[in-house]
């Protein structure tokens, strides 16, 4: 069962050490990849997830939940990179269930390139929809406001689809 949640940047990332009792999330885009920890392989599970940091801006209609290559060249600033997908959140759905539901207590830390916006996401949907602690909140550091929605949009999403068997 998850214990708690904590999000961060991939600088406090790179300096956790290995547990058997944490498993971390890893969400950067290619052209952070450089930056990825090398230890991930030593925590108890990990999942590596490739795309950059945008949403839909207020107002806007919704972009797709799947996105072509050439949809995805005219939302994103370069032609590699990608946003997240509705695939991306089936995986961290998957993962953070699978944990969950293991009987050991396990952490979950999640870490992006600044742990402010798809990290913070990740997390704040891992708290409301397991009621999982969220320890550093109140540090004066570690907030929800930058969470990205269009994540938040499509890990609820996920999760509804998961729980109605699609």
């Amino acid at each position: 069962m998850l214990k708690d949640v904590r999000f961060m940047g991939v600088k406090d990332a790179i300096k956790l050490a290995p547990s058997s009792d944490t498993v971390i999330i890893s969400i950067l885009n290619q052209f952070e990849e450089c930056n990825r920890p090398e230890h991930l392989h030593q925590f108890r599970d990990h999942l590596i997830l490739h795309f950059v940091d945008t949403f839909e801006k207020p107002g806007e209609p919704e972009w797709p939940d799947q996105m072509s290559e050439e949809e995805h060249k005219v939302i994103c600033k370069y032609d590699e990179e990608k946003a997240p997908e509705l695939i991306d959140a089936r995986r961290i759905v998957e993962f953070v269930g699978r944990h969950h539901e293991t009987p050991d207590e396990i952490r979950l830390v999640v870490h992006c390139q600044g742990g402010i916006s798809r990290s913070a996401a990740v997390a704040k949907w891992v708290g409301e929809a397991y009621e999982v602690q969220l320890p550093q909140l109140g540090d004066g550091i570690h907030v929800l406001d930058g969470a990205n929605p269009r994540v938040l949009r499509l890990l609820s999403k996920a999760s509804r689809g998961l729980r109605q068997g699609e």
